[in-house]
């Protein structure tokens, strides 16, 4: 008998000895990846909200405007809202309170495009739309112009999804600035190096392209005599550039067995959105600075494109797919041209019975223009 059966009641009481080390053992180690897998997923979903994954306004996208906007900007914005509760020199986002105003500005412009407010404004004094600035100042115009095309777009072309097939609806979610931009004030249309797709590539947006589900267009290349070669070619690239837009394979819009068929109803809706695709190159072409619009310029790899607005309930009622606001067209001018506004000069003025020109101190007596 050795020292240790000698000492432990034998051999019986030397395996319980043995059984509980190991068991605690085990047990130890257990805990430990509990806590390892526990600590991992807590740090996981930090880095979630660091990586701008959750957001309550946005679908895959977050951006926090405390990171672009300055002290003098807030304070500017407080200053604005303390003294007019009802902002001044609104073109589009009408009918809102100051309040409501700078929390669109905050989360939908300086979070969807990583901007601070001078981007586009002087901040002591908001309301001007000329203050010696070219760049802002053309930077302001292009953002009206965006908004217009926001509201456009989600009051004429997002409300028609319900009605495109009985058999899908859309998710609800709406057009804000981030869609296009995803945190970048310059960004690209087209996806580089695609597989099978031409370096040049550009859809075929012209008006008279014609993309449709009840007339013969563009796509439509099957069982048909009167196309050649390089029509069947560019059918398949443009495919290649939607797969790739969206990270999904043919079958998301097709009945494998029977391409021309219409019975998933996924295809209505990319119908639907080259169209708006369309529509967006031929009536707002001149605002994207020389670029045009593609299916990767919102989707960026994803079926619902990252930085939607979640739902109607977080973009401003003017703007929204629910929008009945018919705002006029006479911001369809050029950068600086303020003689085209004619008899809403008036309107556009920086404050009600002020000379901000004549105002020495500002700080108190700043107008806002909150497009």
């Amino acid at each position: 008998m050795n020292f240790l059966e000698k000492n432990f009641y034998g051999k019986q009481g030397l395996f319980l000895i043995v059984f509980a080390g190991i068991t605690f053992v085990l047990a130890g180690g257990a805990y430990s990846i509990i806590l390892y897998v526990n600590g991992a997923t807590r740090v996981a979903e930090q880095e979630a909200i660091e990586a701008n994954e959750i957001s309550p306004i946005y679908v895959d996208y977050y951006r926090d405007p405390s990171e672009y906007v300055d002290g003098a900007s807030y304070i500017a914005m407080g200053n604005y809202a303390q003294d007019f509760p009802m902002p001044q020199n609104v073109q589009v986002l009408q009918g809102l309170t100051t309040h409501e105003v700078n929390g669109y500005m905050l989360n939908h412009i300086v979070g969807g495009m990583e901007v601070g407010c001078e981007y586009c404004h002087n901040i002591n004094n908001f309301a001007a739309d000329e203050w010696g600035d070219a760049e802002a100042e053309a930077n302001k115009w292009r953002a009206r112009q965006h908004l217009l095309m926001v509201q456009d777009l989600n009051q004429n072309w997002l409300s028609m999804l319900p009605d495109l097939t009985e058999n899908k609806q859309p998710s609800g979610a709406q057009i804000t600035c981030a869609v296009c931009h995803n945190g970048q004030a310059q960004f690209n249309t087209y996806q580089e190096n695609v597989s099978f797709v031409p370096d040049d590539f550009v859809l075929d947006l012209g008006p008279e392209v014609v993309y449709s589900v009840e007339e013969q267009g563009i796509l439509n290349v099957n069982g048909r005599n009167d196309i050649g070669l390089e029509s069947t070619q560019h059918n398949q690239v443009v495919m290649y550039h939607m797969n790739s837009a969206m990270n999904v394979g043919c079958t998301h819009c097709h009945n494998s067995r029977y391409f021309p068929s219409y019975e998933v109803p996924a295809k209505y809706y990319a119908m639907q959105m080259l169209q708006m695709t369309q529509y967006i190159n031929n009536e707002w072409g001149h605002t994207l600075g020389g670029n045009a619009p593609s299916c990767w310029m919102c989707h960026q790899e994803y079926v619902i494109p990252p930085g939607s607005a979640q739902g109607v309930e977080v973009v401003p009622e003017p703007i929204n797919s629910e929008s009945t606001y018919d705002l006029p067209e006479i911001f369809q001018m050029e950068p600086g041209d303020m003689d085209a506004l004619g008899d809403y000069a008036d309107d556009m003025a920086p404050m009600d019975d002020m000379d901000m020109d004549e105002e020495e101190d500002t700080s108190t007596e700043m107008g806002m223009n909150t497009n």
